[in-house]
């Protein structure tokens, strides 16, 4: 682990030399308490600078997903209907995130691709590109004590330790690697390091990259125990795709996102309001 702290936002502080990554097409990420040891979700990187992120291991199959935005003209507020611009879907979706900006979810020969939006282009973006919320670890899948254990080129498993949490929280940040600076001149740092966000909180990021040539970006993963999110057992929550940061802290401008709510409650009623994003194949 790097000794120096990473500043994410900052231009104080000292330029690294050589950041290393955990590189692999594939990044599984397993949360392990004294519980259980379970399979999160995935990053996959593709040839062409894209990356996803997949959410196969959770057990609800049914959510409701939106590309909405925060109104401009008053507080930025915590609290987000989701019903705006949304639709209900019967499978877990993937998002997808562009090298042009381009953002969206689907899920191939499942779901129809109409929740999606603009948002920052990969080589512009540097900082926060989404955030997963889970409550209720053994809705996961475990994580296999050999095979989700190794690392290779094609796939590779980052692990996240802690007490048994109410939920958890996952930030990525998508960072430039000519950008990051330290707290102290070190020649290398990473993969795990210790970051500090715009608000001043510190934690250990895990640092994944894309394995292919001429990578100059990496993937900062953290992991926080965080509170009960709600009335519901099992939750996952997802949120990416963002317009510019000064748009999304802005309160005078409008802040556009994607995100996701599985399991949703009264799915049928939803359905009939919303509209579905399900595949119906045509006779």
């Amino acid at each position: 682990m790097a000794r120096a702290a990473l500043y994410n936002y900052c231009v104080r502080g000292f330029q690294v030399k050589n950041v290393d990554a955990i590189r692999s097409s594939r990044i599984v990420a397993v949360i392990n308490t004294s519980q259980l040891r379970v399979k999160a979700f995935q990053i996959i990187f593709s040839e062409d600078g894209s990356f996803f992120i997949n959410f196969p291991y959770f057990r609800h199959r049914i959510g409701l997903l939106c590309a909405s935005a925060l109104p401009a003209g008053g507080k930025r507020q915590t609290d987000i209907n989701l019903e705006q611009g949304g639709k209900v879907a019967s499978h877990l979706v993937k998002y997808s995130h562009q090298p042009d900006g381009r953002a969206h979810f689907s899920q191939t020969g499942k779901i129809i691709t109409a929740v999606k939006r603009q948002s920052i282009p990969l080589d512009a973006q540097n900082g926060h590109i989404f955030t997963l919320q889970i409550q209720g670890l053994a809705a996961f899948e475990p994580a296999d004590p050999v095979k989700d254990a190794t690392t290779s080129l094609k796939r590779a498993v980052i692990e996240f330790t802690m007490e048994p949490p109410d939920s958890v929280k996952f930030v990525g940040r998508w960072l430039d690697v000519n950008k990051i600076r330290c707290s102290s001149p070190v020649p290398s740092i990473g993969p795990i390091v210790l970051t500090q966000d715009p608000g001043g909180a510190w934690t250990n990021s895990i640092f994944v990259a894309n394995p292919h040539p001429n990578t100059r970006h990496v993937l900062a993963i953290s992991c926080i125990p965080f509170h009960k999110l709600g009335t519901e057992p099992e939750m996952l929550m997802f949120d990416g795709g963002f317009d510019a940061l000064e748009a999304m802290t802005d309160p005078t401008k409008e802040g556009g996102f994607q995100a996701f709510i599985y399991p949703v409650s009264e799915a049928d009623n939803i359905r009939q309001r919303l509209g579905s994003v399900d595949y119906v194949q045509k006779s």
